[in-house]
């Protein structure tokens, strides 16, 4: 049976934010369809912001379960990234970024992507957009410097949780 963009869309429009059950429930239908990251990928970016999230959140999940994305769909990701504005939707990527394996194109859109996130008034956004910016500096060292620079400047930061993941860094910031 092939996938439903339209039922996974509609499943994702239905999430009430809350119960995470229901993303698992989305995952048990559709997560064994060939085209799901697929459809996930060209959700990631919805002008819904609770279907971005949510598409950006199964992502998440699947990199974190062991699924890879192929070098096409990390380009379409790649495609999507500058349009995603739902800080939720944000921080998922932003937390994937362990789990990605970034082409030339896909860290420019990164580092570009990443740059302005780095500020946000979320805290949690702030720390984990340095993290990613270190992932990308990590399998691109032409960005070392930015990452570093980063790293430094959160480092400082006034919430406890960025300074945080900044020393939870040390170990990548070393090899970078």
């Amino acid at each position: 049976m092939a996938l439903s963009a339209a039922a996974l869309l509609t499943r994702l429009q239905a999430f009430d934010g809350r119960a995470i059950s229901m993303l698992g429930e989305i995952e048990a239908a559709f997560g064994g369809e060939a085209e799901y990251l697929d459809a996930l990928i060209a959700l990631a970016a919805h002008d819904q912001g609770q279907v971005s999230s949510c598409a950006t959140w199964l992502i998440k999940a699947a990199l974190e379960r062991g699924q890879a994305l192929s070098a096409a769909q990390s380009e379409a990701l790649w495609d999507e990234i500058p349009a995603i504005r739902s800080w939720q939707a944000q921080l998922h990527i932003c937390q994937s970024a362990a789990h990605l394996t970034f082409s030339a194109d896909g860290a420019a859109v990164m580092d570009r992507w990443l740059t302005p996130l780095l500020h946000h008034d979320r805290p949690f956004l702030r720390a984990w957009s340095v993290d990613a910016l270190c992932r990308v500096a990590a399998q691109h060292p032409e960005y070392g410097t930015v990452a570093r620079d980063a790293a430094h400047a959160a480092a400082k930061d006034s919430a406890a949780s960025v300074r945080a993941r900044v020393r939870q860094l040390s170990n990548l910031l070393a090899d970078i």
